[in-house]
């Protein structure tokens, strides 16, 4: 089931990726080309997805929970397809804004796989399941940008199309090849009302040991956006990198995700257990985040990078550990809130972390100022590998038992 699953995130990866290199040039050409206006709406572009995602991701795992992760992942396909043909015949950036939204509102599909890997795997192997369904969702992601930007020379809306076509594909995959992970018996009932906002949340009051989970996920997320926000800007300012450089850097550290998420992230769980990971990951993450914001020299920031990837071991572990601490007809809900929290990042970060970067490089500063959001990024991991060795117990408790539904 793992196996098919991750099947499954690599095609929504793919689908969704594949117009990462021409989306500011589509966007752009509604704009006259004004490189400004561009870059305003590209970021309205990216909140008018991530935003619905923090109210509605909660509500829709708890949606799965009650009739199953395939509805969820279908309804998640069908919204990917159709931003991607709406963005294909876009005749104007209302239709590219509309898609956004209409795929921020739908999307479920990671959070389903998520929920299906706790569903189908026991505890002992989840962090190998993650780090296997991770690693092909970093596949997707790697593959997708190469093949749009070969398809981009050909057609500026190709990719769109080709996009939209994955997509498709998905869906039927999902329809006719993927079984239902969600057992009958864990469902909850459909008598049940629990399925607004705030009993999504609720989780976090009745069991304890997601609170401190649950911050470290957050700091994790955060330090995620504050170099993956603005790497591309700090290597062009200080390294004076071009983007055929910067498309260099971006393969290899998603080629180092693959590896690192399918293949270490399990092996050090094993032998480590989930916990130790945890508080290593991020503990490297730190350090490679350090070194990154304050190398001198391009020759000095790619170890740091380095070192930052291996940190991702963080995610199947904490992922194993926030599955571990609920009852098998709550994993959508956990899920949910996984997503929401991820989404929350993804609309503040930008907004601080661009405005803290601004402020660094102007006035005639250093370049060296240039690197202090990664800086923040490093202060963040450490604060959250510092939560997880205090607050995360050694042996996790057992879930509290589920009401009777």
């Amino acid at each position: 089931m793992v196996a098919r699953l991750s099947l499954l995130l690599f095609l929504d990866g793919l689908a969704q990726s594949v117009s990462f290199p021409v989306i500011p040039r589509l966007v752009g050409s509604f704009l006259d080309g004004h490189p400004g206006m561009t870059a305003l709406w590209v970021g309205w572009l990216e909140v008018a997805w991530a935003l619905p995602q923090i109210f509605m991701a909660p509500i829709l795992g708890a949606l799965s929970d009650r009739f199953g992760r395939r509805p969820l992942m279908l309804l998640s396909m069908g919204g990917v397809g159709l931003e991607l043909l709406l963005d294909a015949l876009a005749p104007n950036l209302g239709w590219l804004l509309a898609g956004r939204i209409v795929c921020g509102l739908t999307f479920a599909s990671q959070a389903a796989v998520m929920a299906g890997v706790a569903d189908t795997t026991p505890p002992d192997e989840r962090a190998r399941a993650y780090g296997f369904v991770n690693g092909a969702l970093y596949a997707g992601i790697l593959v997708g940008p190469l093949l749009g930007g070969w398809l981009a020379e050909a057609d500026l809306r190709a990719p769109f199309h080709v996009g939209a076509a994955i997509a498709a594909v998905g869906a039927l995959y999902v329809a006719s090849l993927l079984p239902e992970p969600l057992a009958h018996e864990h469902r909850t009932s459909t008598h049940e009302p629990r399925i607004g906002l705030g009993e999504a949340f609720r989780l976090l009051g009745t069991h304890p040991a997601l609170r401190p989970l649950a911050a470290v996920l957050l700091l994790s997320w955060l330090s995620f956006q504050s170099s993956d926000n603005m790497v591309v800007l700090y290597t062009a300012h200080r390294y004076g990198w071009s983007p055929v450089q910067f498309g260099v850097f971006v393969a290899v550290e998603a080629a180092l995700g693959i590896l690192v998420q399918g293949f270490v992230a399990g092996a050090a769980a094993r032998r480590l257990g989930e916990r130790r990971t945890l508080i290593l990951g991020a503990t490297l993450q730190g350090i490679g985040m350090l070194a990154m914001g304050l190398a001198p020299t391009a020759a000095l920031f790619w170890p740091g990078a380095i070192i930052a990837a291996l940190g991702a071991i963080v995610r199947p572990a904490l992922q194993t550990l926030m599955s571990r601490a609920v009852g098998a007809g709550e994993q959508g809900r956990l899920q949910g809130i996984v997503s929401s929290i991820a989404s929350a990042t993804s609309v503040v970060a930008p907004l601080v972390f661009t405005s803290l970067y601004a402020w660094a490089i102007g006035s005639g500063r250093s370049p060296a100022w240039a690197g202090i959001t990664i800086l923040c990024g490093a202060a963040l991991s450490a604060l959250g590998a510092w939560v997880a060795w205090r607050m995360v117990p050694r042996r996790q408790p057992p879930p509290p038992p589920v009401s009777p539904r």
